[in-house]
This record gives structure tokens, sequence and C-alpha cells, in this order.
């Protein structure tokens, strides 16, 4: 885990790193913040803590690795918590979390459903799933130009998107950036392709796929459809009394 994340500080460098702060903090503008926590996990070295700080949530963090905590406390000071928790086994109650941001560091799909699952148990109002893209234009140029590195683990977007939409609770917005080669990621030339942001088709290399969760028993509204029938004329109430208080009024009136 600390080997590849080493790698892939080194392949992005300060630059790309930025696009992914920038990217992280627009697809999370549309949650509330104000009194709000929020759960970064795998949060490996504690890049995004001070972004996700300073936007205002109240942050706890978790990372496997003893060495990446280190670093993460040094980046993030007492601004947040970090724990020592695998993403299979969250140390947290259910519902623990208004929202979650998973770093996707699992292997194979099995375990990648389990943190998943997780995420979603602790989390109330919604998640965010990031992860390096194996469907991007990037890859696609790396794998071609045989340049024997890109960032571990990878996973397609879609597939990410389709097991997200199985758990059915709730619409999903997908962004991704690094949409140029490899080498253009910490070039000031490459600039332009580093930045954009795609929003429909996510072909960009590091990818956020945000599920916001709707609240249970959410349902939506349908119209009432009448063929032909129409409701009542308004008509006068009469008063009406029982058999017995008729008497009773009729008596006291002779």
């Amino acid at each position: 885990m600390i080997q590849n994340e080493n790698r892939c500080r080194k392949v992005s460098g300060r630059l790309g790193l930025k696009a992914r702060a920038d990217l992280l903090q627009n697809c999370l503008a549309a949650w509330p913040r104000r009194g709000k926590r929020l759960l970064e996990i795998n949060c490996g070295e504690g890049f995004f803590l001070p972004v996700l700080w300073e936007c205002g949530f109240d942050v706890t963090a978790t990372e496997r690795e003893p060495g990446l905590r280190s670093r993460a406390l040094h980046h993030v000071g007492f601004r947040a918590e970090i724990m020592a928790s695998s993403d299979e086994h969250l140390p947290f109650e259910d519902d623990a979390f208004d929202w979650v941001v998973l770093h996707a560091a699992a292997k194979n799909w099995p375990a990648f459903e389990n943190s998943l699952a997780e995420a979603l148990r602790v989390a109330t109002g919604g998640i965010a799933v990031a992860f390096w893209n194996s469907a991007s234009l990037s890859y696609t140029l790396s794998r071609l130009g045989n340049s024997g590195f890109w960032p571990w683990p990878r996973y397609n977007c879609f597939s990410v998107w389709r097991r997200l939409k199985q758990h059915g609770m709730g619409s999903q917005t997908s962004l991704s950036a690094l949409s140029g080669p490899v080498r253009t990621w910490n070039r000031p030339h490459g600039g332009i392709l580093r930045q954009a942001v795609t929003h429909v088709l996510p072909l960009g290399a590091w990818c956020i796929i945000r599920m916001d969760i709707a609240p249970p028993g959410f349902v939506t509204p349908l119209p009432l459809r009448l063929r032909g029938a129409r409701f009542a004329s308004p008509a006068a109430v009469l008063e009406c009394h029982r058999i017995g208080e008729a008497s009773n009024d009729k008596e006291q009136a002779d």
C-alpha cells in the first residue's frame, strides 16, 4: 500500500494532486457541511484531509498502514482524527456519519463490495467513491505506449457505477480529471487536459462517483387522474340532531 501510494504521488506530482483535490471539492460541493460529520476511508498520506476540513466538514479518517497514518497526521495535525482500521471492518456504529468518502483500495471485486457495504452502513446522507479509472483515455494511452506504469488498483468506472446502482439507495453523479496522457499530469503545458472535469462520460484517469442517499420511505408523488369522473358540487351542510336530542329540544320549547 505504501509503495503504491509513493508511486501514485511520484507520477501525479504536485499539479496532478491539485487537480484531484479540485475534483474532490467539485464533487462534494452539493453536500451540506455545517455541523456534518464526514469519514474518509483509506486516507493514505492525508493529502485530502486539509481540503475536507477547510470545506467545513467535521472530519474523521481511517487508514490501515501505520506509516501512512503518521504522514497523514503530519498533514492534518489536530484538525482531524485518524484511526487504524481496514475498509472492510470499520469500528463505527450504523449511520455514524453524514457523509463518507471511500478511496477504493480493494484488490478484487468481492473485497470492493465489502468495502462499499461498510461505507453505506455508516453513511446516512451519501458516499463518494474515488478510484483510478481503467476505462479512461489515459489508461488506454499508457497501455498502447507500453509505459509500464499505472496507479494501482484500478477499476472500470462503468463497473463501479453498476455496483452502486444495484444498491438502489439514491441518485448518482460521476466526475473525473487527469484526462490527458500520464506525462502531462505534472507539466505546466498540460493544464487543460489535467484540470478538465468531465461529467457525462468519466474519461479521466481519476474518477469519483457520488451517490446521494435518499431518505427512508421517500416516494415521488403521482398526480391523481380521473377518467370522466367529477367531484360532487359543494352543498350546504344541514344541522342535525340525534333522535333523543330532538325530543328534548321540543320539550324545552313547550
